[in-house]
């Protein structure tokens, strides 16, 4: 045993040089950390909208489906043709009901008769 060489290893270890340099590794690594930990938190709350869109895309999927199966039906196409263009088939017949007047339109014309012609903004 070599009595003056006994703690050189822990005198090495315990230098502030040494303290230093593994301070400064250790605030880059917490540095790097918090920087993944906001990168989670960022990837979490996109995640979270991806989800409603998702949803909300399925959704709008299953009515789409619904709407094609109908129109592949003979009744949905029919339907569709009468809505989008003015025809009847063969032997049908345009029905018009007439109903009782309402008293709107005559107390609407009694009022505007009730102004002069030059206060038609009224």
């Amino acid at each position: 045993m070599k009595f003056g060489k006994k703690n050189s290893f822990k005198t090495y270890i315990y230098s502030w040089p040494v303290s230093v340099v593994l301070g400064i590794i250790t605030a880059l690594l917490f540095m790097s950390a918090y920087e993944r930990f906001g990168v989670e938190r960022d990837m979490s709350n996109r995640r979270v909208t991806s989800e409603a869109e998702l949803e909300r895309l399925q959704e709008r999927k299953i009515q789409l489906d619904d709407r094609v199966q109908y129109l592949e039906g003979e009744r949905g196409i029919e339907e569709e043709i009468r809505t989008n263009f003015d025809v009847a088939r063969a032997g049908e017949q345009v029905i018009i009901l007439v109903g009782e007047e309402s008293s709107v339109d005559a107390v609407a014309e009694e009022v505007i008769a009730a102004y002069p012609w030059y206060q038609f903004w009224r």
